[in-house]
């Protein structure tokens, strides 16, 4: 069996190889390069809703394919970049006029997040949605509370670095514009929130008027990547929104 190793390693190495040849002949610096990058990556998080709220039956199973899904979003991207396109590891720092806009525009959407939570808030079917999160463990207050930890520190910075970086770069390069690929960003950014929402029973208007704050969020940290070329300044941006999510979210399942 040990003469097993070196076999399997070559043929992990070959494999990788092979990937990398593929993604580079698929017509590197064309719109069609920049439309595999996107869809090997953009649609990976409406997968993992799918597949965890209506088609996996089971805590362990749902949670172990989101865990593939995450760490797909995380691998693709950054392959892509070192790899495929050969560039050097880049950390892209902020200076303190991005971190302020970063807690300023965080702060200003977080406020409009609990407005819209007070004036709404008794229209939600917290039953239906109770229900639906069942299967993922969020009903635990244990699990809940990791799971806020996990999305507004880990979630939030990786999703940042899927929409906010590599998928708004990538937008950018598909349409030829800044202004594009805000809009590609910001459309699958909210596609798989979008599904969420609507199996976690919320109306259609109520799915619509989220979708309006997703897609606006989106765009003004779309914007600011593309201000500051930094995550950084979206991610702290994002996880105060998710702060305030989270706060209703405890409100919704637990009381």
């Amino acid at each position: 069996m040990a003469l097993l190793g070196p076999y399997v390693y070559d043929l992990a190495i070959a494999a990788t190889k092979d990937m990398h040849d593929a993604f580079r002949d698929f017509g590197m610096g064309s719109e069609k390069n920049a439309l595999l990058a996107i869809s090997l990556v953009g649609f990976a998080p409406t997968l993992s809703i799918l597949m965890t709220l209506l088609v996996i039956d089971g805590e362990l199973a749902s949670q172990a394919f989101f865990i593939l899904c995450k760490a797909w979003i995380l691998f693709i991207p950054t392959y892509w970049f070192l790899r495929v396109e050969g560039n050097p590891l880049s950390w892209s720092p902020s200076d303190k006029n991005g971190i302020f806009e970063g807690v300023v525009t965080g702060v200003a959407m977080s406020a409009i997040i609990f407005v819209v939570w007070v004036v709404l808030g008794d229209s939600i079917d917290t039953e239906s949605m109770v229900e639906q999160l069942q299967n993922t463990g969020l009903t635990s207050i244990e699990v809940y509370v990791a799971g806020m930890f996990y999305w507004i520190f880990l979630n939030s910075m990786l999703e940042e670095y899927v929409f906010r970086w590599f998928i708004t770069v990538k937008g950018i390069e598909l349409t030829g514009s800044e202004l594009g690929g805000i809009i590609v960003s910001a459309l699958m950014f909210t596609l798989h929130h979008a599904l969420a929402l609507h199996l976690f029973g919320f109306e259609w208007w109520q799915t619509g008027i989220a979708c309006f704050g997703l897609i606006s969020a989106a765009a003004i940290w779309s914007w600011l990547y593309i201000r500051h070329r930094s995550i950084w300044v979206c991610w702290i941006s994002h996880a105060i929104c998710d702060v305030a999510v989270f706060s209703i979210g405890y409100q919704l399942v637990f009381n």
